[in-house]
């Protein structure tokens, strides 16, 4: 009998019921809701433009302070309705699988049993490394639909496998770090193979990397907790995910969530709690920024919950900072000068670098709409930058006296930016830095971090190593833990200075000419 696996040309997708009254965070509905209450503000702007809108912010949202409007959201002034606050769980439940092929093309939404739901994970997560047709009945029928639909295709060795080295940057924020013997997933956002990409440069998958032995989430943003990817894994692997005490507009219960589709195995760190998979320490650090504001925001205690995180391997330290940067908690720049007097220096630092500087107003055009509620009124025309820009993440490398940063957490790929996640790196589309910078632009930033007339640009003194999608770093085998030449030693551990190398699996397919608005 042959066996069969699930198509890595394929994209699952679940599909929510939303039955609460202002929309949840799991179904994006409450950033319909925001935009519906401000849907003068959308006519405004096609009249007369986003500059414009930005320019008259105050007025344009003082005039959706009315019934029916935002006002709706608002128990008394400056206090926010407990249903919009904590959308109830209960009332949002999933109820279909969504398959995708190619950008936006879907093939079909198949509704699913609440019985088969709740083994969903069980199911998907074997047929991914490939099974014989299921023998009970409510997981054949799927089965069928699935193999009717082009989403199961033969098991067959590969005919070239990648060299995914100790750090592999599969794209976006998704990372996998391996010492030899065990791996890890972060934030996994696997996107399909499609002919739309250039036929030799095409996302990893789930079968060219393998089963994880653990997976960890930074928050629940839909590009970082992707339960479409997730599915893909085993239903009994160890997943991470930040604790979230309870459920709100703001923050997924990701072990909620999890637990509801059959996942066995779910774990919640807090900040600053640690874990080990294999030879792999694991600490959750603080998650500042990506609020609704940097400083002052209504409704402090509804947070973007999430966690950073820090791994010690291979004689190495590697933290990824996701989206981090500053809000009314802390910085991310306190977080590394803490982690650096607590853990020591670190080797290499993944960073987000995209900055998102957006006045208020813009976030009813952006994936976060449910932000604009929380922006106090004398903050309403206040740019607020919820990211890293590339000198806060080269600031935060400094002080964690880093040797390298990779800049990530922007896309990267095609099969990132047609989506809408990051700049467009074929040059087809101009950018603005503010909002998209390249990562050729964290390069450039770091050359340039002060100097005098006399002695012109002087730069950082961490190296900044571009990654595309599908490279990865291997570190050197020899044993670091004896002291050598050229080396430092921190913390026990001990780090050469030129001992990593860089893994191209894929050759760059676009000649770039960046254009800045």
């Amino acid at each position: 009998m042959i066996r069969q696996r699930l198509s890595s040309s394929i994209k699952f997708q679940l599909i929510y019921q939303d039955e609460t009254k202002f929309g949840s965070a799991v179904t994006g509905q409450c950033d319909t809701t925001i935009r519906r209450y401000c849907a003068s503000i959308t006519a405004h702007r096609n009249r007369y433009g986003l500059a414009n809108v930005v320019a008259h912010a105050r007025e344009l949202l003082a005039q959706t302070m009315v019934p029916g409007g935002l006002a709706d959201l608002y128990q008394r002034p400056n206090i926010l309705l407990e249903d919009w606050l904590y959308p109830d769980p209960k009332a949002v439940k999933p109820v279909a699988l969504e398959l995708e092929r190619n950008i936006g093309e879907t093939i079909v939404i198949e509704k699913l049993s609440p019985n088969l739901l709740c083994e969903l994970a069980l199911y998907l997560g074997e047929w991914q490394q490939g099974s014989n047709a299921p023998t009970t009945t409510i997981a054949r029928e799927l089965w069928n639909a699935l193999g009717d639909y082009g989403a199961l295709v033969e098991v067959n060795e590969l005919s070239v496998k990648p060299q995914l080295g100790h750090a592999t940057f599969v794209g976006h924020s998704t990372l996998r770090l391996s010492d030899g013997n065990s791996n890890i997933l972060f934030d996994p956002f696997l996107l399909p193979k499609s002919e739309v990409y250039p036929p030799n440069y095409q996302p990893l998958s789930l079968e060219e990397m393998g089963q994880p032995d653990a997976v960890f989430i930074t928050h629940s943003h839909p590009d970082h907790f992707d339960l479409g990817t997730l599915l893909r894994v085993v239903a009994n692997t160890p997943i991470f995910v930040p604790e979230v005490k309870r459920e709100s507009v703001l923050a997924i219960d990701m072990a909620l969530r999890l637990r509801q589709l059959g996942f066995e195995n779910i774990h919640t760190l807090r900040w600053f709690d640690e874990t080990r998979i294999g030879g792999m320490r694991v600490i959750a650090l603080p998650f500042y920024g990506e609020q609704p504001t940097v400083a002052q925001a209504l409704h402090p205690e509804i947070r973007n919950e999430g966690n950073t995180y820090l791994i010690e391997y291979c004689d190495r330290r590697v933290a990824l900072t996701a989206d981090s940067g500053t809000d009314c908690l802390g910085d991310v720049k306190k977080l590394a000068a803490v982690a650096l007097e607590r853990y020591g220096s670190l080797d290499t630092l993944f960073g987000g670098y995209r900055g998102f500087g957006l006045y208020p107003i813009q976030y009813l055009f952006s994936s976060v709409a449910r932000y604009l509620p929380f922006v106090p009124e004398n903050s309403w025309q206040v740019r607020q930058k919820m990211m890293c820009d590339a000198d806060d993440l080269i600031d935060v490398a400094e002080i964690w006296n880093a040797k390298r940063i990779v800049p990530y957490s922007d896309g990267g790929a095609p099969w990132y930016w047609q989506r809408g996640l990051g700049p467009c790196l074929d040059g087809s589309q101009a950018h603005i830095m503010a909002v998209d910078p390249t990562p050729e632009h964290v390069c450039q930033v770091a050359t340039q971090r002060s100097g005098t007339r006399k002695d012109g640009a002087i730069a950082s003194p961490v190296s900044i190593c571009l990654l595309r999608p599908g490279d990865a770093l291997a570190f050197a085998q020899e044993d670091k833990r004896r002291q050598g030449a050229g080396s430092r030693e921190e913390g026990g551990l001990v780090f050469a200075q030129e001992d990593t190398q860089v893994i191209q699996n894929q050759s760059w397919p676009y000649s770039i000419d960046f254009r800045e608005k």
